[in-house]
């Protein structure tokens, strides 16, 4: 069956074993069906080269394509705030309506079949990879589909858009180090997701080259900062001298706030603290936040744009796109000493 205009949804039920009416449904995402069943369905067409995007006699479906999915895991934070704009203004301007997917926290919820109901013209993950089987699934879409953040390396197997988290995180560090600071603090959260790593290697990295022997003690806390209530007083246990602190978000960062006042230390005075995303709430803290300033609407409108290109290429491109981080600084750092001009 080389010859995929002839494949048809008998063929794929067949091969899966099932019915034609529950292929159909497997196929369409509808239904209450179990996922072995899903799986086999989809496996079979896939394994035939049936191409969901026609109807069974070969023609041309005609289902709108101008639709660009994004899925995210949640929609009540500043991040998928921004993501959202952008994300939503940039299909504007491409020509697309954007749907909003959320991946339940549901081992159960099968969101690609979700996804493949409305047929989109591309697919956008943000902070999400997919696992082998959902990869799959939204492979035999047949569309583009983009990472957008993710938490773990793509690998150069899917296209993907992010920032120069390496180059961030070495800012920070680089800022602190100048500012006469003697040891330093890296806050990374929990789970070690692969842009928390390469921000905590940047920093090592600018110490490494601006502060040569100062030590950096690693705390490792919820992504929103549960736990440091408990690690900033440790770390000032054994010694008083002041500290910088470089959070690889902004909750994070934060979060040290209050626990440094529970604790009677001062910001900058006893904690320099800087953090990652430059959300809303680091320009209305007390005192203002350092942070390094990650442009996730521009991320977002990249990755619409991405769809958009991947779809007129055709073919499969796996693009890594890194958009400029930059280090806004504001009153939570101590400022650096004059240069001495000689």
């Amino acid at each position: 069956m080389g010859d995929t205009a002839r494949v048809t949804l008998s063929d794929v039920a067949e091969r899966a074993g099932v019915s034609i009416a529950t292929a159909s449904r497997a196929l369409a995402g509808r239904g209450e069906l179990g996922l072995a069943t899903r799986e086999r369905v989809l496996a079979a067409a896939t394994a035939l080269g049936y191409d969901r995007g026609t109807s069974s006699r070969g023609r041309p479906s005609t289902l709108d394509t101008r639709l660009i999915e994004l899925v995210l895991g949640s929609f009540d934070d500043a991040w998928t705030d921004e993501v959202t704009a952008g994300a939503r203004r940039s299909a504007f301007e491409h020509g697309y309506d954007l749907v909003l997917t959320l991946e339940r926290d549901d081992p159960a919820d099968d969101w690609p079949a979700r996804v493949a109901t409305r047929r989109p013209s591309g697919v956008i993950l943000g902070l999400i990879r997919p696992t082998r089987r959902q990869l799959t699934e939204l492979r035999g879409l047949r569309i583009p589909l983009v990472l957008l953040d993710p938490r773990s390396d793509p690998n150069g197997e899917l296209a993907s858009v992010g920032t120069t988290d390496h180059q961030g995180g070495y800012d920070a560090g680089a800022h602190l180090a100048a500012t006469g600071l003697g040891r330093f603090a890296v806050i990374t959260g929990t789970p070690r997701f692969r842009f928390g790593k390469a921000r905590e290697e940047g920093f090592r990295r600018a110490i490494a080259e601006h502060a040569p022997g100062a030590p950096v003690t690693r705390l490792d806390v919820g992504w929103d900062g549960a736990g440091l209530s408990t690690a900033i007083p440790d770390l000032f246990s054994g010694d008083r001298t002041p500290v910088g602190i470089f959070a690889c978000n902004d909750a994070m960062a934060l979060a040290v706030y209050p626990a440094a006042r529970r604790a009677g230390l001062r910001i900058p005075a006893d904690i320099s603290v800087i953090g990652f995303d430059d959300e809303p709430r680091s320009i209305v803290a007390s005192p203002p936040l350092t942070s390094v300033h990650q442009p996730l609407g521009a991320m977002a409108a990249r990755a619409v744009a991405l769809v958009h290109e991947m779809r007129a290429r055709g073919g499969e491109h796996f693009d890594r796109i890194e958009l400029p981080t930059r280090l806004v600084v504001r009153q939570s750092t101590l400022a650096a000493p004059p240069r001495t001009v000689s």
